[in-house]
C-alpha cells in the first residue's frame, strides 16, 4: 500500500527554474558602472599637454611671455578589440523545447554575452595590444610615475592614502578602488592591524527581485571599492621579481605569499572609461545567426567590440604585489563555532 508521503509525491510535479545557472561565476562589479563612450572610427586618440606652468604676475607696460601649449609627442591612440564566441541551436529545439520557463535562444544569449564580458574583464587589467586581438589594459595604460610597486610586502594604510592621492583628475574627487578578493581582504587587514576598523558607505545597487537595495561597501578614504574577480593574483619569487600570475583558490584558508594589485581611477570622458564603435549607438553586443548544411540548425555569433582609454595619465594609479598583512585580528569576533 502506498504511504501518503508516496502519493503526495505522485500528484506532484518539478517545475523547473528559469535559465541555465552558474555554478562557479566570477564577480565583475564594475561592469554595472563603467561608462562606455562610442567612437566614431576604428580608434580614439587623446592629445596632453606636458605639465602646465602657473600664470605670472605683470606690472605697468611689462610685456607678457608666450607660453602656447604644444601637445606631446606621445601617441595615445587605443583600438578596439572584438571577443567572440558561438552557440547552435536547432529549429526543433527551438520550435519544440522552447517553453513559458525556457526560450533555447535566450538561454544560450545570456550566457555567450556573460563569457565574452569574462573575457573583456580579464583583459582590462593585464590586456597587451602586442597580443593579436588585444587592446591595452590597466597595466599597459599607467603612467610609471603613478605606480607604487610593494614588491610583495603587507599593504599599509600610508601605501594605501598614496595610492589614491596619485589620481589627480576632478581635483581627487570621484575616485573608485578596484582589486579582487586578496585585495579586498588586504584593505580589511591593513586597518586590523592598526587597531582600526575599515569604513563603509551606502550604496544602492540592483538586486535579483528587479528592484534596488542598499548594500554597505568598503571604501578607502571615501572611495568604494569594487572587486574584480577575473583580476589577477601574482606570486613573487627571486626569478621573477614582478611576479608569477596564480590562480586563487577561494577556499584556500589562507593566501600567504600571493599578492596582487590595487587600482585607483577616475571615469568617464577624458578619464578612464570603455570605448564601443559609434554604428552600436548605446549597445555592447552584435548578433549574427548564419544557417548549417543541414538545412534546419542556425549558428548564433556573438561578438563585443570594445576596448578601454585613458585620457589624463593623472586619471589611474597602482599599488603593485601587495600582500596581506599578517597577524591580523577583526575588532569583531567572526567566529560562530561556539554560537
Amino acid at each position: 500500500m502506498s504511504t501518503i508521503g508516496e502519493n503526495a509525491r505522485l500528484l506532484s510535479n518539478d517545475v523547473q527554474a528559469k535559465w541555465l545557472i552558474e555554478d562557479f561565476p566570477f564577480r565583475i562589479q564594475l561592469a554595472s558602472v563603467l561608462p562606455f563612450l562610442p567612437v566614431a572610427g576604428d580608434a580614439l586618440r587623446y592629445t596632453t599637454t606636458s605639465v602646465l606652468q602657473p600664470g605670472v604676475t605683470i606690472g605697468f607696460e611689462e610685456g607678457i611671455m608666450e607660453d602656447t601649449k604644444m601637445p606631446n609627442d606621445q601617441k595615445r591612440n587605443f583600438t578596439f578589440a572584438e571577443i567572440a564566441t558561438h552557440f547552435r541551436v536547432s529549429y526543433k529545439a527551438q520550435d519544440v523545447f522552447s517553453s513559458n520557463v525556457n526560450d533555447q535562444v535566450s538561454v544560450q544569449m545570456a550566457l555567450a554575452i556573460r563569457e565574452l564580458l569574462y573575457k573583456f574583464w580579464m583583459l582590462f587589467e593585464s590586456g597587451d595590444s602586442a597580443n593579436p586581438g588585444e587592446f591595452d589594459g590597466l597595466q599597459k595604460l599607467v603612467d610609471p610615475s603613478r605606480i607604487l610597486d610593494l614588491g610583495f610586502r603587507p599593504l599599509t594604510l600610508e601605501v594605501l592614502e598614496q595610492g589614491k592621492e596619485l589620481v589627480r583628475t576632478n581635483d581627487g574627487r570621484g575616485t573608485v578602488v578596484f582589486t579582487n578578493s586578496i585585495g579586498k581582504r588586504a584593505i580589511h587587514a591593513a586597518h586590523w592591524t592598526r587597531g582600526l576598523t575599515p569604513q563603509y558607505t551606502d550604496m544602492i545597487f540592483p538586486c535579483p527581485r528587479n528592484e534596488n537595495h542598499t548594500e554597505r561597501v568598503l571604501t578607502v578614504d571615501g572611495a568604494p571599492v569594487y572587486v574584480n574577480d577575473l583580476n589577477q593574483n601574482l606570486d613573487g619569487s627571486p626569478d621573477a621579481p614582478d611576479g608569477e600570475p596564480v590562480p586563487e583558490n577561494p577556499l584556500a584558508p589562507d593566501s600567504a605569499g600571493i599578492g596582487t594589485n590595487i587600482w585607483f581611477f577616475s571615469m568617464g570622458e577624458n578619464n578612464l572609461h570603455g570605448m564601443t564603435p559609434a554604428a552600436l549607438d548605446t549597445g555592447l553586443f552584435v548578433t549574427r545567426s548564419t544557417m548549417l548544411p543541414d538545412g534546419s540548425t542556425l549558428v548564433y555569433h556573438v561578438t563585443m567590440p570594445a576596448s578601454i582609454a585613458l585620457g589624463s595619465a593623472s586619471s589611474l594609479a597602482v599599488i603593485k604585489n601587495a600582500l596581506i598583512p599578517a597577524h591580523r585580528s577583526p575588532l569583531i569576533d567572526f567566529d560562530i563555532r561556539r554560537a
